[in-house]
């Protein structure tokens, strides 16, 4: 399957737009998916687009408590988009507000530079890709992990928390959330291939994999 996750190492951010061309698509059929995507840009706003409305539900409760929150999108695209929307949605509740967009687009060298310049005392916000799962520690700054996508590896799910959750934390309390769509057939495929990988790591190693396994609503899902 093209569009899943390697099972090991991390893959680029960049939509796997690839995936299009195999499908050796009419122009008919093009043009068709241009009308879908001017369609569905139209739809891109906190009153259409349930999953963003929650996520900013979640993000201003845990700005409201105190958190400092990273969300975690799984592509370029996705981050850009959540900058686009969240930004202005969340400076309107918080004026004072640090937000922040890193993705692969900028160099290493720039994600650093601007992810340091967000210490300080005003609440803050990152947007960031997968690129920032893997190498750039962010206890020092932030508090909270909002999975915005599902990956399909449990392991990405770690890795992601893991820049937050580990030593060095002087929180007491680090707050972690799986978004996901209970009327979404795909996240569904997703959540199933998600449960049974990290019952499969319990299984072989007797490792436990940050994975809500036991909630009910994602069992339904």
């Amino acid at each position: 399957n093209p569009v899943r996750d390697l099972d090991y190492g991390l893959e680029g951010d960049n939509a796997p737009t690839q995936v299009l061309e195999l499908g050796n698509l009419s122009e008919h059929q093009r043009r068709q998916m241009k009308v879908l995507a001017e369609r569905l840009d139209k739809l891109g706003t906190m009153q259409h687009d349930g999953k963003l409305y929650a996520a900013s539900i979640v993000l201003e409760e845990w700005l409201d408590r105190g958190f400092n929150p990273v969300v975690f999108c799984r592509f370029i695209d996705t981050a850009l988009y959540l900058g686009e929307h969240l930004g202005p949605a969340l400076r309107r509740k918080y004026p004072k507000l640090d937000f922040q967009v890193v993705t692969s687009e900028d160099p290493d060298d720039v994600r650093r530079e601007r992810i340091d310049k967000m210490s300080g005392d005003k609440p803050r916000v990152l947007i960031a890709t997968d690129c920032l799962s893997e190498g750039i520690n962010l206890q020092e700054l932030f508090t909270g992990v909002l999975h915005y996508d599902l990956p399909w590896n449990p392991n990405r799910l770690e890795q992601r928390e893991g820049r937050v959750d580990r030593f060095g934390q002087q929180a007491p309390e680090v707050k972690a959330c799986l978004l996901y769509g209970a009327d979404n057939p795909i996240d569904g495929i997703v959540l199933d291939v998600l449960l049974r990988k990290v019952r499969e790591i319990k299984r072989a190693a007797g490792i436990n994999v940050p994975f809500p396994e036991d909630s009910q609503s994602i069992i339904d899902t």
